[in-house]
């Protein structure tokens, strides 16, 4: 089953309120494709709307992940302990990555920080910094990651899960 991909424009009114409206349109075309569109509609919302558009519209591309393996939800579970990382791009700029739900046997004992020689931290910050022979993370700039600042355990403050 295809998922659409959804294009969100947010507009902001005299007070400087946002609100956002958002489309979905069909997968298999290209991000110039996609792009060409979410401008025509930004243009058509704008010649119809009293606030102001944003410029920079976002798009959200779905993808099925359904084939996870072990994706089950632990009783030991708590997704205010993050495992926090911080990697550098080539422009020396930070790029931060938070996995909520970390498991605890990962922290490095009497430490905060992330115990980095274990197999599957080691995979992940590898999978960050080199990718994974196709896809590279970036940094917002389209920087490429280099290498890693940190890898700790931090704690949302209690009532702040996200939904």
């Amino acid at each position: 089953m295809a998922i659409a991909p959804k294009i969100r424009i947010k507009i902001s009114d005299n007070d400087n309120d946002p609100a956002n409206t958002e489309i979905h349109v069909p997968s298999g075309f290209t991000i110039a494709q996609y792009a060409t569109f979410a401008n025509d509609y930004a243009n058509a919302i704008d010649d119809i709307a009293l606030g102001r558009v944003d410029p920079k519209g976002t798009m959200t591309i779905p993808v099925d992940i359904s084939g996870l393996t072990g994706n089950t939800v632990d009783p030991n579970s708590d997704v205010e302990q993050v495992a926090a990382f911080q990697f550098i791009d080539t422009n020396g700029e930070p790029v931060d990555i938070n996995i909520p739900g970390l498991l605890l046997a990962d922290v490095v004992a009497g430490t905060d920080g992330l115990d980095t020689a274990d197999t599957e931290i080691a995979a992940f910050i590898t999978l960050i910094e080199t990718g994974n022979g196709t896809v590279a993370p970036c940094s917002v700039s389209e920087a490429d990651i280099t290498s890693t600042l940190y890898a700790r355990k931090e704690t949302r403050a209690s009532g702040k899960k996200r939904r």
